[in-house]
């Protein structure tokens, strides 16, 4: 759809772009330079790409404009070298604020700061496909190569796990109560296959658990099955 034949909602009149801290914090648009970002009719995806200071901390914040909800599990987030990768998967049409929030190492927190401030259209509709929900840790430097999202109801005997996390001494993947190992094939890379055929109910979590140090292991992602 054309850009032209859309009518963008009136934002706050600043809301959009690069927020007070933007440049103070390091930050770079690696990808779109433009706070307005229109998607294509058959595109299910976009990803957006912001370089980063090292040790800066981020986090994000979706809300589908018309209904007025957060929907940030539509969102999954990845650290790959100096960047930071938002990948945005919409439920269903219209537009979406998506709100990026910073902090710095060296401050103090708890709460972070909004940096930039997109404004998303998506015109397709490609059903409710959320990614996993991630936990704090997960923000810290990781990357999910695979997979993405589970289906419902997956019975599939081997599906292909691969994960980069910084630190990591050991990576399981937690279906149920079982608990299955994930092989470390390069520093930080852990990789395996899962065997998901003999069903799970509705409700279910498949959870990447994570052990940096000492025995107690933390969840950094978890899939809903």
């Amino acid at each position: 759809m054309a850009s032209g034949a859309v009518q963008i909602p009136k934002m706050t009149e600043g809301y959009l772009g690069p927020q007070a801290k933007f440049d103070a914090y390091g930050l770079s648009l690696v990808s779109h330079s433009d706070p307005i970002i229109y998607m294509q009719d058959s595109q299910e995806e976009v990803e957006i790409i912001l370089g980063i200071q090292p040790g800066t901390r981020i986090t994000i914040k979706m809300i589908s404009y018309e209904r007025k909800q957060e929907c940030n599990e539509y969102c999954l987030i990845r650290a790959l070298g100096p960047n930071y990768l938002f990948l945005i998967r919409p439920p269903v049409p219209g537009f979406y604020k998506f709100q990026i929030y910073a902090l710095p190492r060296d401050e103090a927190g708890p709460n972070m700061l909004g940096v930039y401030n997109y404004l998303i259209y998506c015109p397709g509709s490609f059903g409710n496909n959320p990614f996993p929900k991630q936990y704090p840790p997960w923000k810290d430097g990781c990357y999910l190569y695979e997979p993405l999202s589970l289906p419902r109801g997956i019975r599939d005997p081997s599906v292909r796990f691969k994960v980069l996390i910084p630190r990591a001494r050991d990576v399981q993947v937690k279906v149920g109560e079982e608990w299955n190992p994930l092989q470390q094939s390069e520093p930080g890379v852990f990789e395996g296959n899962v065997d998901f055929s003999q069903g799970y109910p509705s409700g279910a979590k498949a959870k990447i658990n994570v052990k940096f140090a000492g025995n107690n292991y933390n969840t950094l992602l978890e899939y809903s099955l």
